[in-house]
């Protein structure tokens, strides 16, 4: 028997910052949508608990490893005598500083598989409460549906969102901090962030064909990755070039993504692909659920 779970890219469609703190974190609010480029996360049953990871695009380092971090909280919390007896195996794609929530993705996923395996009946909120201490990105992804998170990034508000977008992810092979680019965040004015207005703009573009509803999202942390990392500047430029017509920097960076008509991508692929070989160009499905 082989379990496998798929750990989706987080896109931050916009992400804003109130000008509040809470704890030490910024308060904000992001509308999160996910893609086809994903992680995988296979489990078969062994003699004893092992764990790898096959990457093609960086070396990974198991000293945080959030997958390890959730099997070590599940046999404590679960007063298991030792490690399940379990061969693990990720198979890594979404690269790490790039602002994709690939970590948080692998944290959820595992949630998810070892729920199902060691059959500890979580609910899809009790599996979001378990994965906030590991990370604040990780509730988001356990739900892996279009939603607003907000607070630090753990509470969440689903929301009605269905349409499906061709898109290109761009990796410009540059691993950022997502607390480097928060601690470059100067004092703003406090803004009130409505979430049931914005919610409701959200679902109601669901009735609209006009593309004119992203010219209104932003990432109010792209400027400031920017300044340390100009390059993400021109990788935008690159995607508005070949004909996306919108296009952002995910999370705190440094991935980047641009929406394009199903005539158009193909084409903005190849020419990136062939100017940047350098850069890790992904072709990915937005809200494919």
């Amino acid at each position: 028997m082989e379990l496998t779970e798929i750990a989706k890219s987080k896109i931050n469609l916009s992400l804003n910052l109130s000008g509040k703190k809470n704890k030490g974190f910024h308060d904000l609010i992001s509308f999160i949508c996910f893609g086809s480029f994903s992680d995988k996360l296979k489990l078969k049953p062994s003699k004893s608990f092992s764990y790898k990871i096959n990457s093609s695009i960086q070396d990974i380092v198991l000293k945080d490893d959030l997958v390890l971090k959730v099997i070590h909280k599940i046999k404590k919390i679960y007063n298991l005598e030792e490690l399940p007896k379990i061969d693990l195996v990720l198979e890594k794609n979404i690269p790490l500083g790039s602002g994709l929530g690939g970590g948080s993705a692998d944290a959820a996923a595992a949630i998810r598989l070892m729920n199902n395996f060691l059959e500890l009946g979580m609910s899809q909120d009790q599996m979001c409460s378990f994965g906030m201490d590991l990370g604040t990105d990780i509730p988001a992804c356990i739900i892996s549906k279009p939603l607003i998170a907000y607070g630090a990034g753990e509470k969440i508000a689903k929301v009605d969102f269905i349409k499906k977008y061709q898109m290109l992810i761009i990796y410009p092979n540059i691993e950022i901090s997502t607390k480097e680019v928060f601690n470059l965040v100067k004092p703003i004015k406090n803004k009130n962030l409505n979430l049931n207005k914005i919610k409701k703009s959200i679902e109601l573009y669901n009735l609209d064909n006009n593309n004119s509803f992203f010219k209104g999202l932003s990432n109010d942390l792209q400027g400031y990755a920017i300044q340390n990392y100009p390059v993400l500047k021109n990788v935008i430029n690159v995607l508005n070039l070949n004909k996306s017509f919108f296009s952002r920097m995910t999370g705190s960076g440094s991935a980047c993504f641009g929406f394009f008509e199903d005539k158009f991508i193909d084409y903005a692929m190849e020419n990136i692909d062939k100017s940047y070989p350098h850069w890790v160009v992904e072709k990915t499905i937005l809200n494919d659920l």
